[in-house]
């Protein structure tokens, strides 16, 4: 493994795929671009290019970028093009029999020294890495999309990749003016694990009737800081995304309440109401207001029960190793755009208040959701 890596392929074309490598042609990383199906590579590198001119044009982006992107970007026709790289990021479909069945072929073709790195956000690093017959050279290298704008990338690493491999990775990130934090190998790493119950309380508190959707969301972008309320982001990433993740995490953790899936999404999917996408979603677009009718005052609650969700979440992320308070802090905080991490949250709450929500929320839910996490004190403490 050579000191710094200077050529980057990626595997997949498709928004995450074009995003990375944008970024890392940008960065002034030769970057060899492969897709399986015919011709999708060079689209994307269009698609790039245009849309650097079209920020040229807007006064958003310099000549450099163009020319970086026009020069560095090559187009793979086949699999064996991908030889002289140092990293080969993997961003194809979700789904854990694609993502083995290219990383077999990619030990065939790529040098010993060459970092294989999936940029899953849902499927187990441990889990591909067991097919491969050096996984000390394997990690996960989650970027969030837009991957150009988005700071935060996870560096995820598994029981068999090496220290190496994971400063490597760090070094890269770095250098891309990007935010590297690294995680232990766990389902939905730390952002889409932790941040599941912003959404789930939120969705539990609209069942119970306590609050309407455009409600929780004043109250938690007012009380707690966050720039979009639960709803709001739900329906901009997609009422179906949000409960595909919900259900890979909740059966990864052998279906623990804390994650359980809403009933209210499920039904609104089975609507098509998803969203912006589709027009409708907890909110009809276009929508012009961005806050409920000002004769509905604010619940304490509401935001006292979706941070402390948060904050034990979290604290049960760091009982596991997963990562340090202060890393879980920065990770929530830089991808999912929060003002406050859920250790600030925990300052700010008490730990004494979490606990007494948590204990009178499980008076009337006794499955077990709002069991308090022993390191609790410990994390907010950090």
């Amino acid at each position: 493994m050579t000191d710094a890596i200077h050529t980057i392929a990626i595997v997949g074309a498709g928004v995450m795929g074009r995003g990375i490598a944008h970024l890392m042609a940008r960065g002034g990383k030769r970057t060899i671009l492969y897709d399986a199906a015919a011709g999708m590579a060079a689209k994307a590198k269009a698609t790039i290019l245009a849309d650097i001119e079209q920020r040229i044009a807007r006064g958003k982006a310099a000549d450099a970028e163009l020319a970086a992107c026009s020069g560095n970007i090559i187009i793979a026709g086949e699999l064996a093009d991908l030889a002289p790289a140092g990293l080969v990021i993997e961003a194809i479909i979700e789904t854990l029999e694609a993502k083995t069945t290219l990383f077999r072929s990619l030990e065939t073709v790529c040098g010993d020294s060459c970092i294989l790195a999936t940029n899953t956000s849902s499927l187990s690093v441990t889990d591909t890495a067991h097919v491969l017959q050096k996984p000390h050279r394997f990690a996960g290298l989650h970027f969030f999309n837009p991957a150009t704008v988005m700071k935060l990338v996870e560096v995820v690493a598994g029981p068999s990749t090496d220290r190496a491999t994971t400063r490597h990775l760090v070094e890269l990130v770095t250098g891309l003016g990007k935010t590297p934090v690294e995680v232990r190998d766990s389902p939905g790493f730390l952002v889409n694990r932790c941040a599941r119950p912003f959404y789930g309380e939120a969705l539990k508190l609209l069942e119970e009737g306590v609050a309407d959707a455009a409600t929780i969301d004043a109250c938690l972008k007012s009380a707690g800081g966050f720039p979009l309320g639960p709803f709001e982001l739900i329906d901009l990433v997609g009422v179906d995304i949000n409960l595909n993740a919900t259900r890979a995490v909740w059966n990864a953790f052998g279906q623990s309440p804390r994650f359980k899936p809403s009933a209210l999404l499920e039904n609104m999917v089975r609507q098509g109401r998803l969203g912006r996408k589709t027009g409708a979603g907890f909110y009809d677009y276009p929508r012009e207001a961005n806050a409920p009718a000002g004769h509905e005052p604010c619940d304490p609650d509401i935001f006292l029960r979706v941070a402390s969700m948060l904050a034990n979440e979290a604290a049960f992320a760091y009982q596991e190793g997963l990562a340090s308070p202060g890393a879980i802090n920065t990770a929530l905080k830089l991808g999912l755009n929060f003002n406050h991490g859920p250790g600030d949250l925990a300052k700010m709450i008490g730990v004494a208040a979490i606990i007494d929500t948590l204990n009178r929320c499980a008076q009337d839910d006794a499955s077990g959701r709002y069991g308090v996490c022993t390191a609790l004190a410990e994390f907010a403490e950090q």
